[in-house]
């Protein structure tokens, strides 16, 4: 008789639990994607104006104080290179910035900064593009020309730009972004030069 009391227990708590379970057809718990986070102002990437605290017209020094010292660098005819390699490997994302002096200009001491390059998918743009995206991914929201290519270990690298929002973007063989460039917009001067 306990036997049967033991059994009869079992079966109303295992169809209890089993009819509280949800079926396999109800939908999963879908995350509410229309509240688009903003972009933190250290990451935000700005066409035309800045990459995250770097703005585009301010110092080179300002740059280097906020970034700290440069791992490689390259001077000439006022204009200067300069890169930041994370955890200063040269393996790992880089930024790099132009600058370039007015000479003969009341501030031609000052090298001010006129092209910036990242190549970390932490940067966004307003929209989420990054670093990591395709190319059919950005062209939902930039009018893009293919400009200059250039070469890294071993690929093409395609340049496409919007020159009148002043990004550009590097493209490697597979459709991939693997860098993003702001310069001043509509500066077809700033958006030629090779930061490579």
């Amino acid at each position: 008789m306990k036997i049967c009391g033991y059994i009869l227990v079992f079966t109303v708590v295992f169809f209890t639990t089993a009819c509280k379970q949800k079926s396999g057809k109800q939908m999963a718990d879908v995350p509410d994607t229309t509240e688009v986070k903003a972009i933190p102002a250290e990451q935000l990437i700005e066409p035309g104006v800045s990459i995250g605290h770097i703005k585009l017209n301010s110092s080179l020094d300002s740059a280097a104080s906020t970034l700290g010292r440069p791992d490689c660098s390259d001077a000439a005819m006022g204009s200067a290179l300069y890169t930041w390699y994370a955890d200063h490997d040269t393996t790992k994302y880089k930024t790099s910035i132009f600058a370039h002096r007015n000479m003969g200009g009341k501030d031609e001491a000052v090298q001010r900064i006129k092209k910036i390059l990242v190549t970390s998918p932490w940067f966004k743009t307003s929209e989420y593009i990054s670093t990591g995206n395709t190319l059919a991914d950005i062209k939902k929201y930039y009018t893009l020309k293919q400009g200059n290519n250039h070469n890294a270990q071993g690929q093409t690298i395609q340049t496409y730009t919007d020159t009148e929002k002043g990004i550009s973007f590097e493209i490697n063989p597979s459709g991939k972004c693997v860098g993003i460039l702001v310069y001043q917009p509509n500066s077809s001067a700033d958006a030629s030069i090779n930061m490579h």
